[in-house]
């Protein structure tokens, strides 16, 4: 998880921030998530979901694309960590890239919002889970997950 959060705070770093006023902060921390990054053009909050399982969800927006924000993601940080690429899935609401990390003994799945709820908001999800997810679980849980991060957004 440490070094999740780092290798996503490097990679933020590179671009300019301020908060989105979109996003409804209060329900984020009432929902007991914390906000570890509050800029510009992102937002960033993780929590634990229990059983072991941690998630970091990134509200990007001002014209980056959902197909930047997999890309970039994927190269500037996932890759930097050392883990292993499972596999990648497509559908017509994300994408999602399934990572294995052998120092932590968890699998990442990270989950990028193909339409956006908000205009030029993109969702990134990096899900922390020791369970290796079939694809109807993936699924699931992609699906659960982005509806928890959307209904974060305000329209």
């Amino acid at each position: 998880m440490k070094k999740i959060l780092l290798g996503l705070f490097l990679g933020l770093t590179a671009l300019s921030f301020s908060a989105p006023s979109f996003v409804n902060t209060r329900e984020i921390e009432r929902k007991n998530y914390n906000i570890v990054l509050d800029e510009e053009a992102a937002l960033v909050y993780f929590g634990i979901l229990g059983k072991n399982r941690e998630v970091i969800v990134t509200y990007f927006y001002n014209g980056i694309s959902a197909k930047t924000v997999s890309r970039l993601l994927e190269r500037e940080i996932i890759d930097k960590l050392g883990v292993k690429l499972q596999g990648n899935f497509e559908n017509s609401r994300y994408y999602i890239s399934k990572y294995y990390d052998s120092s932590e003994r968890k699998y990442i799945y990270h989950i990028v919002g193909k339409k956006s709820k908000t205009n030029d908001c993109y969702i990134s999800i990096a899900y922390l889970t020791p369970e290796n997810l079939n694809d109807k679980q993936m699924v699931r849980d992609a699906n659960t997950l982005l509806n928890e991060a959307e209904s974060n957004l305000r329209r």
